[in-house]
């Protein structure tokens, strides 16, 4: 298989987007992979936010102290490639077909043994991924959890350097359960005996479910407010300052990750990385962490871009939580400016409470379709935004919408919503769209 190939097998003969419970068959699969994911150090990473922001920043700093450093996320923005990265660099085409075809033989085998048996597309991609680290010979690992925690296909990890739960809140309700204790049990089923746990839970009711369930595996825990802290200085798109407390203290840190909620992610991330460096026997310096930090890149998170004539903010909020956080950072760089925004969200999102939150700040919307099988009544979403703004427009065409949001004498226009219309948007800004 080529690249193409390999992309296309992923995602139509193990359905993406198709759940399947337990972890039997990722045990499976390692074991017969000769369970690569032992072979070297890792940071494990879960939350209904700002997990991505968090592995970005961390990711970042260890590349600066001259590790060889993997890292696996989801979703990705453009390529199926950014699932899979060392050093921030994407993995080659080539090889994405390599990994794949040294994992088919073994899925073969085990579909021969019926549906509940043959892996799913997130099964096999962390395969690959855990695969791809240990041939590398990567230092060490920063894995994000694809969805929950207890479940998810990471969680064959026996024992990572810290556990990270950044933060709870109600998504994946059909999933992961209906409340946010419910939900934060979830996350928390990622913490492993002994290993410590860092938190941006902030919430008493949620923080006391994780330390709970820490005291029961004999892991420290260390929460945001409690343990440590991180506080701005100056608010300024892609040159935040801010101060990190914690077991030390961190003065002027610059980060270019925009939005109110990203200094509490920076805190994490330090945090994570005061423990994290004790286990891999390795000093952090501020002059590293600053640098590294300054350094971090993570696309469609309050992404401030110029193109064709206008500042163009791209955001990935698709919940509650997320949302709050996108009005409180338009309010804090853009002086409470009444906004023009594109939004577009999936179907299973609380789109009815992101579009309450959202008009306390928007004068003019244009909703769109989302480009994912997950987009089937956008049309519901326009109704809702009626009720908020009259003069609400519905382009289905992400691609038409997108020219209709640059009709304005506004200097300054949004797009909000599915990481899926984030993706798309970005493609037409810079001219070219990968098809993986």
């Amino acid at each position: 298989m080529d690249y193409k190939e390999s992309v296309e097998y992923l995602y139509n003969s193990r359905p993406y987007g198709k759940i399947k419970y337990g972890l039997f068959r990722m045990k499976e699969l390692m074991d017969r992979m000769g369970n690569p994911q032992d072979s070297y150090p890792v940071i494990h990473i879960t939350g209904t936010n700002g997990k991505g922001s968090v592995a970005a920043m961390i990711t970042s700093v260890l590349v600066q102290m001259g590790l060889k450093v993997g890292l696996n996320i989801s979703p990705h923005i453009i390529s199926f490639r950014e699932r899979l990265q060392i050093n921030r660099q994407l993995v080659p085409e080539h090889k994405v077909a390599e990994l794949l075809e040294d994992i088919v033989p073994h899925l073969h085998e085990m579909d021969k043994k019926g549906e509940e048996f043959s892996p799913s597309f997130f099964e096999v991609v962390t395969a690959m991924a855990f695969h791809y680290f240990r041939q590398e010979n990567v230092d060490v690992a920063v894995i994000e959890v694809g969805l929950g925690g207890r479940y998810d296909a990471s969680n064959i990890l026996k024992k990572p350097l810290v556990s990270v739960i950044t933060t709870v809140g109600l998504d994946h309700r059909k999933i992961l359960g209906n409340t946010e204790k419910e939900i934060s049990r979830e996350k928390a089923g990622i913490i492993k005996p002994g290993v410590p746990v860092v938190s941006g839970v902030t919430r008493p009711s949620i923080r006391r479910v994780i330390e709970g369930i820490a005291r029961e595996n004999d892991s420290e825990s260390f929460f945001l407010w409690h343990h440590f802290d991180a506080k701005p200085i100056k608010m300024a798109l892609g040159n935040n300052l801010f101060e990190y407390i914690g077991e030390n203290y961190y003065g002027d840190l610059v980060m270019p990750l925009n939005g109110t909620h990203q200094y509490q992610n920076a805190a994490i991330a330090i945090k994570t990385l005061e423990i994290a460096v004790k286990g891999l026997k390795e000093n952090l310096s501020v002059d590293v962490l600053r640098q590294g930090l300054s350094k971090t890149q993570w696309p469609g998170r309050f992404e401030s871009l110029r193109a064709f004539g206008k500042q163009i903010v791209l955001d990935g909020a698709h919940n509650p939580d997320g949302i709050r956080t996108f009005v409180e950072s338009v309010r804090s760089y853009f002086n409470n400016q009444r906004i023009r925004i594109l939004f577009g969200v999936l179907d299973d999102k609380d789109y009815i409470n992101n579009i309450r939150l959202l008009s306390e700040i928007v004068d003019e919307v244009i909703v769109t379709k989302v480009s994912s099988h997950r987009s089937n009544s956008p049309e519901r979403v326009f109704r809702e935004w009626k009720k908020y703004r009259d003069n609400a427009i519905y382009i289905e065409n992400p691609k038409d919408a997108f020219c209709e949001l640059l009709n304005t004498e506004k200097p300054v226009v949004f797009c909000v919503g599915s990481l899926y219309l984030i993706s798309e948007i970005r493609n037409v800004i810079f001219g070219g769209k990968e098809n993986a």
